[in-house]
């Protein structure tokens, strides 16, 4: 039980007085990111348990951001098909506006409602769950809200820890401080349904009763074939002999590391030159990175300026085109389609790596930074069937591409992809036990 102690009491409601004396800032910083990401500042009332009324008994499907909302795909998807109607909710605007794409059928025939989560506010979270109702909650990743767990067990709404990870980061974090709070705060979940073993031994270690090891959702996205027709199209106006390698989810910091690398390739190549992918992780980030680019001397086409709604070429590529540089959201696919090599940003800079599931579906070759505390599962597993390359300076990465051969591990990866499988089945068979009815129809 969560919080059955005085002392996390008193953090809590000094937790609560912090955030209503930030909440000026939180507004403020709301407008702010509206300025390039208008999506953050529609629905205000929603960031307060608002909005308008939805019927009860939802689940409730928490998915921070992005990255979380595609990996809750398949699992949202088999509970609509089992005639349940999902209450999701997303904090970015990147999450919104991708669950907005990815199940506009299900919105408009009200099999899912989309709401923005409610700020860490003890009133405003009450207001939410009263006015929505839910069945149970269910996280997705390690998204521990210590209010939000407290206000669901206050008003006896289960919670449910789905895709659950304990990153070895947070867990030495939450050791000390006041991340003993967040620890402490996992004992407020019903069940959590681990990543891996790794994973369920470190919830275990904060007293969490009730884990089992159901596998990674993002094994089993669905991946729009739209976008692979699309990038088939796109390969048709390249030289097939040209090396394709994309750097993809990538952070600011790791411009000044990355951009040198493509710089060496593509001046010192034997033979035709590599073509460059270029993928952002941030919207934000776009307009920043693609001057960088520019102002490296890289000459590359722009999705949002040369390529059509469906993703096709509006003018034919010019000869001395260096790549493409991804500046849209919701079409990783399409990129990854036209690599052969991808390297996963956010590994350079200590921040734990992005998701290697993508690229390692569409049978690429990937390589990260040293930094994948965010992803050791299914990192290390990867690297141990040899299908993850870690490397540990832009040097070696540079080092890496020129010499590689395309499609040398097909097989090795397919049969890792393969292994890995599972996780939704495996997911609502332990729902099935406890929070789901015994009797289901395929209604859609």
């Amino acid at each position: 039980m969560f919080p059955n102690r005085l002392s996390d009491r008193l953090v809590l409601c000094l937790w609560s007085i912090l955030w209503h004396v930030a909440l000026p800032l939180i507004i403020l910083y709301l407008w702010y990111r509206s300025r390039s990401e208008p999506l953050y500042i529609t629905n205000l009332r929603e960031r307060f348990g608002g909005g308008s009324p939805i019927p009860p008994d939802t689940i409730w499907v928490h998915a921070v951001s992005l990255g979380e909302t595609r990996a809750a795909d398949p699992l949202i998807r088999s509970l609509i098909d089992r005639g349940e109607t999902i209450l999701l909710t997303t904090i970015t605007a990147a999450g919104r506006a991708e669950a907005s794409k990815l199940f506009a059928d299900d919105i408009a025939a009200k099999r899912l409602y989309l709401r923005w989560t409610p700020i860490e506010l003890p009133w405003a979270l009450r207001r939410f769950i009263c006015n929505h109702k839910p069945r149970f909650g269910m996280i997705m990743e390690i998204e521990l809200w210590p209010q939000m767990i407290a206000q669901a067990k206050r008003l006896g709404v289960p919670l449910i820890m789905a895709q659950a990870q304990y990153p070895d980061k947070s867990f030495a974090r939450d050791q000390k401080g006041f991340g003993r709070i967040r620890a402490r705060s996992i004992q407020g979940f019903d069940l959590i349904l681990a990543k891996s073993q790794r994973h369920a031994e470190r919830f275990c270690h904060f007293g969490a009763k009730n884990v089992r090891v159901t596998g990674e959702l993002r094994f089993e996205q669905t991946i729009p074939q739209t976008q692979l027709d699309a990038a088939d199209a796109f390969l048709e106006t390249i030289d097939p002999k040209r090396l394709r390698i994309c750097l993809a989810s990538t952070a600011p910091d790791e411009d000044p590391m990355l951009i040198p690398v493509v710089q060496e390739l593509l001046k010192n190549t034997i033979g035709p030159k590599p073509f460059i992918i270029y993928v952002p992780r941030h919207p934000k980030n776009f307009e920043e990175t693609k001057q960088k680019l520019r102002n490296a001397g890289l000459n590359m086409a722009v999705r949002s300026r040369d390529f059509a709604a469906d993703l096709s070429l509006l003018t034919p590529l010019p000869a001395d085109c260096d790549g493409l540089f991804g500046d849209s959201l919701g079409e990783i696919n399409f990129y990854y389609a036209l690599a052969q090599s991808v390297f996963v940003g956010d590994s350079f800079n200590g921040e734990g790596s992005h998701n290697i599931i993508e690229p390692l579906r569409l049978l690429n070759s990937v390589v990260v930074g040293p930094s994948i505390w965010g992803i050791e599962y299914p990192g290390l597993e990867a690297i141990e069937d040899g299908v993850l390359i870690k490397l540990a300076t832009p040097d070696d990465l540079l080092t890496h591409w020129r010499n590689f051969t395309p499609n040398v591990n097909n097989d090795q990866i397919s049969n890792f992809i393969h292994n890995h499988g599972g996780a939704t089945t495996r997911i609502l068979k332990e729902l099935s036990e406890h929070y789901l009815p015994s009797t289901q129809f395929q209604s859609h």
